[in-house]
């Protein structure tokens, strides 16, 4: 594995990256400038996007700077059992869309916050692997944000199923552990690190 401290980075062309860092490092202003990207890139027939907005306040489409209704698939999820439901029907039709020649629309997957890893961590899990591992070929991506990467909200098969890790200011040794990282307890750029090669 790689790892760079390079201030500019593309990784649209992976399919999940997991996003760590303490609160404030910027995980979710990378995250929404990556959205306004791919809305420039893309019409709503073309991309569509599900948000896992377990704040409640990030991506609220009332507000200036929040998700743009035409370009969502599904209603902002909140975080209710419901949505570990859906998380679940996202990882079914992964597999399904695996199995087709481009899936269209292309499915951006955005979770914010692990509140669903903490509240059932199995089935998030087993889902979010699912989805990366269908991602390249189901014309999808995830990228999964944490302030609280602990090795029972990312278990090592989790940070291997993805694509890219990237990592802010971390609060201990035991998360620059579960990560494998190191060097991430004092510096504010993100480390990239490659975990598949295409």
């Amino acid at each position: 594995m790689n790892s760079t401290t390079k201030d500019h980075f593309t990784f649209n062309v992976h399919n999940s990256a997991l996003v760590v860092g303490q609160t404030g490092s910027g995980k979710t202003e990378l995250v929404r400038q990556y959205i306004r990207r791919i809305e420039r890139a893309y019409t709503p027939d073309q991309m569509k996007y599900v948000l896992f907005d377990l704040k409640q306040v990030e991506f609220d489409p009332s507000w200036d700077g929040g998700a743009k209704m035409e370009y969502l698939y599904t209603t902002v999820r909140t975080g209710t059992p419901d949505d570990m439901d859906y998380l679940e029907e996202l990882a079914e039709l992964a597999k399904t869309r695996a199995t087709q020649d481009m899936p269209i629309p292309f499915l951006f997957i955005y979770i914010e916050e692990c509140d669903l890893a903490v509240q059932y961590p199995g089935r998030f899990h087993e889902a979010v692997i699912t989805i990366n591992n269908n991602a390249n070929a189901a014309n999808m991506k995830l990228i999964f944000s944490t302030s609280r990467p602990s090795r029972d909200i990312i278990t090592p098969e989790l940070r291997d199923s993805f694509d890219l890790i990237l990592s802010g200011v971390l609060a201990s040794h035991a998360d620059e552990e579960t990560l494998a990282t190191r060097g991430s307890l004092t510096t504010h750029d993100f480390m990239v690190k490659e975990q598949r090669s295409y």
